[in-house]
């Protein structure tokens, strides 16, 4: 395999700090937070990433590409529908993996690219194979969705001045404690799931409170 050129470990760098910075203090944190966590000058990252938002959809495409990537491969390598969402879910979770980045609004005024709606959408899509197969197989409660386990990534992955390795095994443990509500045998929620219109509306940033 050829090594990645310069251009691709410029943005592998600068990504994983921006993730890392964002983990800790959302999305208001400055570009020179993340331009000193990666080791680079300022105007070098306005260089590459015009605006913050530019950089967040960045961070953002690299965070649907693991989901699909983990989404692929649960359903392929795990023959049982639990196993292959507790593995999903777990993965995604782990140190480094950055996911929460994924969910917070989106800004409504930017204009995102063609890859990020293809990435969203996909991830969409094999994340509801896989909760409907667990639940065909009566593994996992009938009135849990998709939407549900991403809103579950937001809440097990909140901001937390914290080192990553401390934020994963905090991450793992309410982890264990939330499967044992998706249990088929569980008593029914309270209250009525997201639909996809107001998902969308929500990831959008076009909700109004």
């Amino acid at each position: 395999m050829p090594a990645p050129n310069r251009s691709a470990r410029y943005d592998d760098q600068v990504i994983a700090a921006a993730r890392e910075v964002f983990a800790e203090q959302g999305f208001a944190a400055p570009m020179s937070e993340v331009a000193k966590r990666a080791g680079v000058g300022v105007a070098s990252v306005y260089r590459r990433y015009p605006s913050k938002q530019d950089l967040v959809e960045q961070v953002r495409i690299a965070s649907f590409r693991l989901l699909v990537e983990e989404a692929e491969a649960a359903r392929a390598e795990e023959p049982d529908p639990w196993r292959a969402l507790v593995r999903f879910m777990s993965r995604c979770l782990r140190a480094g993996s950055g996911i929460g980045t994924v969910l917070p609004p989106m800004d409504a005024q930017h204009t995102y690219s063609v890859e990020f709606r293809d990435l969203q959408q996909r991830v969409a899509e094999l994340l509801e194979e896989i909760v409907e197969a667990a639940q065909q197989a009566g593994q996992l409660r009938r009135d849990v969705s998709w939407m549900d386990v991403l809103m579950l990534f937001k809440h097990l992955n909140p901001r937390l001045p914290t080192s990553e390795a401390r934020r994963a095994e905090l991450r793992a443990r309410y982890l264990a404690l939330v499967l044992q509500g998706l249990r088929a045998d569980g008593p029914p929620l309270p209250g009525p799931g997201l639909d996809r219109a107001e998902w969308q509306a929500l990831c959008d940033n076009f909700a109004r409170i």
